[in-house]
């Protein structure tokens, strides 16, 4: 699956929900970046699980081979490789950067060799309070760029995508290496 597919059906989906609902949009990229890594061959966990000890939810989280989490929702800190922050539509000001920085620090507080990435589908480009790794001091990755304020409909990949399941695959989430 491609970024565009990616970006595509998340529009599609909006659509066909009928409301305009943030909550709904949220959830449905953290669907469809759940499939693409799966289908691109990564392990990943359910949507909306924590790590034990930790209380925040994590959206996605890359597992160890062979992690059962608890209840099928809370794993093990030594279990987990990756935590992932998936977000439809950026940050909301400066207040979500230092949300996600506090939650990336439990995280690694737990255990410090997980990798924190932070996902974002679109994003004004000139946008004072986008997340980038800089700022939120872990690995941030945007998919999509607008530039205007106004009207979304002009895209631009930025090739953060295929970095981004390259990271994955790199913290040692590649099903394909975990079976062989």
């Amino acid at each position: 699956m491609t970024d565009r597919d990616i970006l595509g059906a998340a529009e599609r989906a909006k659509q066909e929900f009928g409301a305009k609902c943030k909550k709904f949009s949220g959830t449905i990229t953290v669907e469809l970046i759940r499939h693409a890594l799966q289908e691109a061959g990564a392990a990943v966990s359910a949507r909306d699980v924590f790590i034990r000890g930790i209380p925040i939810e994590i959206d996605l989280i890359i597992p160890k081979k062979n992690a059962v989490p608890l209840h099928g929702l809370v794993y093990d800190p030594s279990d987990v490789l990756a935590a992932v922050e998936v977000k439809h539509h950026g940050s909301v000001g400066s207040k979500a950067i230092e949300r996600l920085r506090a939650n990336f620090a439990m995280v690694k507080q737990a255990n410090p060799r997980i990798r924190c990435c932070y996902l974002t589908l679109i994003e004004r480009e000139t946008y004072k309070w986008r997340v980038t790794s800089e700022n939120c001091g872990e690995e941030a990755y945007t998919m999509f760029w607008y530039r205007t304020l106004h009207k979304r409909t002009d895209y631009d990949s930025t090739g953060d995508w295929d970095r981004f399941v390259n990271s994955v695959k790199e913290a040692g989430g590649d099903c394909r290496r975990c079976q062989g």
